[in-house]
């Protein structure tokens, strides 16, 4: 027995051909891709580059939706207002480097020393990819990593 295929229907909506509906998809489209320029540029996660957009426009007093056009500005080169751009330089910059410290509250470690210390953290990872299941091995990895983020002064 073959069943013959029933046409399908187009579905309507009342709100179909909605002005205010087409604006607010054109803002989410907008805000999902300044949302991908930052998570390239900075790099971050979606939350946090929603947030660095929402920051930058309090900044320079306009809204988010003009912060999402500056951020993909900065990545096609397109000129925006430069309070706005320089916000969002700005909220980029802090979210790379954490939180501002005061002046000489945080020393970096001598160039020679930090390498010393990355290359045994690498060595211990390789080691700890041969034998996953090395407890001690990973626990001395633990011990590296911790030590580099000591280091930096980052978590």
């Amino acid at each position: 027995m073959t069943e013959t295929p029933t046409p399908r229907r187009r579905r309507t909506s009342a709100a179909a051909g909605d002005p205010s509906l087409d604006a607010a998809t054109a803002a989410r489209a907008r805000m999902a891709r300044a949302t991908g320029v930052l998570m390239a540029l900075v790099p971050c996660s979606a939350e946090t580059a929603r947030r660095l957009l929402a920051a930058a426009a309090e900044e320079a007093g306009t809204t988010v939706e003009e912060s999402c056009k500056a951020a993909v500005a900065l990545l096609t080169g397109q000129d925006e207002p430069t309070s706005l751009r320089q916000a969002l330089r700005t909220a980029m910059r802090l979210a790379r480097s954490g939180p501002e410290q005061g002046p000489g509250a945080r020393l970096l470690p001598r160039a020679e020393v930090l390498r010393e210390h990355i290359a045994r953290f690498r060595a211990l990872r390789r080691e700890l990819l041969r034998a996953p299941e090395d407890l001690a091995l990973q626990s001395r990895l633990d011990d590296a990593t911790y030590t580099l983020c000591v280091m930096m002064g980052r978590r």
